[in-house]
């Protein structure tokens, strides 16, 4: 297959590689927002066919398409995460997310650059612990969204607002409900002891 930088490969589209380049942080974002590797791969299926049905004068038009990919598969498991709240509601016992296989391949942060200090490093990797991804189910869905975009991958409170159709303002305060959240126990002791020694199955 020709790609952009075979010979030959400028009588593609110039900008599929760079789109296509997108797909790993997509993937890194919505596993973290839906807990299922097979479920983050298919938003990030649903977010680039949605890119592809656009006309092309249009996707020209998009000044950033890797803000574009991101808003689009955030907000379609925003809508996933709703729909599933309301599933759970009726299971009974404990959901556990998907545990993550060979995850250090591809925990890295946001795709544009900005450099990560160490202390957010922690924060990044922790962020597909098992354990940690429990305690995100506690979450509503719009907290959550707004505390793995905000707190993790480093999005502005202005960029999620942008993201998820809230004030900056609103996207501040999930985020801080969402921390309360994570600070707080979040099961009886008897009941954390038995999540712990499923999650540790894994």
């Amino acid at each position: 297959m020709t790609t952009p930088s075979e010979p030959g490969g400028d009588q593609l589209d110039p900008g599929l590689s760079a789109i296509m380049s997108e797909r790993r942080q997509l993937i890194n974002l919505t596993y973290r927002l839906l807990g299922s590797l097979a479920d983050a791969e298919d938003v990030v299926q649903e977010t680039y066919a949605r890119w592809y049905t656009l006309p092309r004068q249009q996707q020209d038009a998009i000044g950033s398409p890797g803000a574009w990919l991101t808003t689009v598969a955030s907000r379609i498991c925003l809508n996933l995460l709703s729909s599933a709240r309301a599933r759970r509601e009726t299971y009974v016992g404990e959901w556990i997310p998907e545990p993550l296989p060979e995850p250090t391949e591809w925990i890295t942060g946001r795709a544009d650059g900005i450099t990560v200090d160490p202390a957010d490093r922690v924060t990044l990797d922790e962020s597909v612990n098992m354990a940690f991804l429990v305690v995100l189910e506690a979450m509503t869905p719009a907290e959550r969204v707004a505390f793995i975009l905000h707190d993790v991958f480093r999005y502005s409170f202005a960029e999620v607002a942008e993201i998820v159709g809230r004030t900056p303002a609103a996207c501040r305060q999930l985020a801080s409900s969402a921390r309360r959240r994570i600070r707080a126990p979040q099961t009886p002791a008897a009941v954390a002891a038995g999540q712990a020694r499923i999650v540790k199955g894994f």
